[in-house]
């Protein structure tokens, strides 16, 4: 018979608990530096025992005047001090005789230009300054501000024409005589609705400040009955059901390939480039390599003396206070050890990759050795999420260039030496083979793959074929030249 009931009991477990201050030392791990500087910021706006230690908080008086207040006497000491004259007091409008302050000096702002950021119109700006310099009315350059807005980043009219002119009122053929125009805008090919009118516009442009030619011709029709067999390659089918030479059709079809399928991306967007900031530098000093990070050059966090003073008066009416402080205090001293745990473990962990890929450092690419988190980690003693966490989306700057810390973790390749070869280096090799073939012979993903069993590299047809969409090498009959 089973009793059913409650009951009070104690039984011991192990398990693994993550407390809020380990949750921060993971987070400030794997934050960036500079993330990691907005992260400070807003604790500092939480925590009010934390402050920025500044280099010259400690220095008073400037060394030369303590020196010139030394060696006057007590009576010459004052004296100076009262036959001080304000100068700029005196003279204020600086006009009867010359006399111009300092502008460090004056009350108004130093307007610096630095301060200044240059205006980037986007592209759809481009287009409407095109559309209101343009020769349409005031009516057509309003469906025309309806026909841009319709257009993507890429350059696309995303919009049917009949939902242009319903939305200006007007007919199908007007809303049409405005797109028309906006084509010829520039860049050459904005507005099209597929990738067919899109070349051909661009080609329309092109007779126009070429002239008309047999090579034109040709490619206006790869463009229009042949565009699949021109990505694929086909020279030989098209040249077959054109009866044309497939030299001809070959040149026709480079012709093709200097067109832009997406004409608005030259733009790069609305968005501004981005910029990366190393979370450290390696430099070469002699022979050796040093590990330098980055957050050196940034204000330390230190203590508010302010709330160490009300701790050592402790008061017993203000118990809450005293508690409300002693919490504050613990989470600022863990922030501060949590930060430098970051920095210490990042400076191991670039120093690890530095002693592993030493030949990259030395020698280039090719020379990378495979590499895993695990070897790191049992390197420095620590474990294979702590690695992760301290690599992830943080960069480095190198003498060879700045490079994310996951490029030196790479996946190995057997060789017949014994040492593996990086995936990368692998990359590099199968990248000078196809630069030195013979145009009109390319190499096939076979026969690269028995290239490189002769220099000791096991690598199958696959692999090799997988390394080269990576590098976005086209295959072997995109790469045939017939001349």
């Amino acid at each position: 018979m089973v009793k059913i009931g409650y009951e009070m009991s104690l039984k011991q477990v192990q398990k693994l608990v993550i407390t809020p201050e380990l949750r921060q030392a993971i987070t400030i791990l794997q934050l960036p530096w500079m993330e990691l500087e907005q992260y400070i910021s807003e604790e500092m706006l939480e925590n009010p025992l934390l402050e920025f230690k500044e280099k010259d908080e400690d220095k008073g008086t400037d060394s030369s005047d303590i020196q010139e207040q030394n060696e006057l006497s007590p009576e010459e000491s004052e004296e100076k001090t009262n036959h001080d004259i304000d100068w700029q007091l005196y003279f204020e409008d600086a006009s009867d005789i010359g006399y111009v302050a300092p502008r460090e000096s004056r009350d108004e702002p130093e307007v610096s230009f630095e301060a200044f950021i240059s205006y980037v119109g986007t592209f759809h700006d481009y287009l409407m300054f095109q559309l209101h310099i343009s020769s349409l009315g005031e009516d057509r350059t309003k469906i025309g501000a309806l026909i841009i807005g319709g257009i993507d980043d890429d350059g696309y009219l995303r919009m049917e024409i009949s939902e242009v002119a319903a939305m200006a009122g007007v007919s199908c053929a007007e809303a049409e005589k405005v797109l028309s125009v906006i084509q010829q805008f520039d860049p050459a090919g904005v507005g099209a609705r597929t990738l067919e009118e899109c070349l051909l516009i661009q080609l329309e442009t092109l007779r126009a400040t070429d002239g008309p030619s047999d090579r034109l011709e040709l490619a206006k029709r790869l463009i229009k009955d042949h565009l699949d067999d021109v990505a694929q390659g086909g020279l030989v089918k098209i040249s077959e059901a054109l009866e044309v030479g497939v030299l001809e059709v070959q040149d026709a079809c480079d012709l093709i390939r200097t067109l832009d399928p997406k004409p608005g991306r030259q733009f790069g967007g609305e968005r501004g480039p981005a910029y990366i900031e190393p979370d450290a530098s390696i430099e070469r000093v002699g022979g050796e390599y040093v590990v330098t990070v980055h957050d050196v050059s940034a204000p330390r966090l230190s203590i508010n003396p302010l709330y160490r003073k009300m701790l050592s008066q402790v008061d017993c009416q203000q118990d809450g206070a005293v508690d409300y402080v002693k919490s504050k205090l613990n989470s600022a001293l863990w922030l501060i050890r949590s930060i430098e745990q970051r920095r210490q473990t990042l400076q191991k962990v670039i120093e690890c990759i530095v002693k592993f890929q030493r030949g990259f450092f030395d020698k280039g690419v090719k020379h990378l050795r495979p590499l895993t988190l695990g070897d790191v980690a049992r390197e420095i003693g620590v474990h294979e999420s702590t690695v992760s966490r301290a690599t992830q989306g943080k960069y480095v700057a190198t003498p060879r260039g700045t490079f994310e810390l996951r490029f030196f973790f790479t996946s190995g390749i057997p060789t017949i030496y014994g040492k593996g070869a990086s995936s990368e280096s692998v990359k590099k090799m199968i990248r000078e083979i196809i630069e030195g073939e013979d145009p009109k012979k390319p190499f096939s993903d076979r026969v690269i793959s028995e290239i490189l069993r002769e220099q000791g590299i096991m690598i199958s047809r696959r692999t090799v074929a997988k390394y080269r969409e990576e590098e976005r090498i086209v295959a072997s009959t995109l790469r045939k030249r017939f001349c």
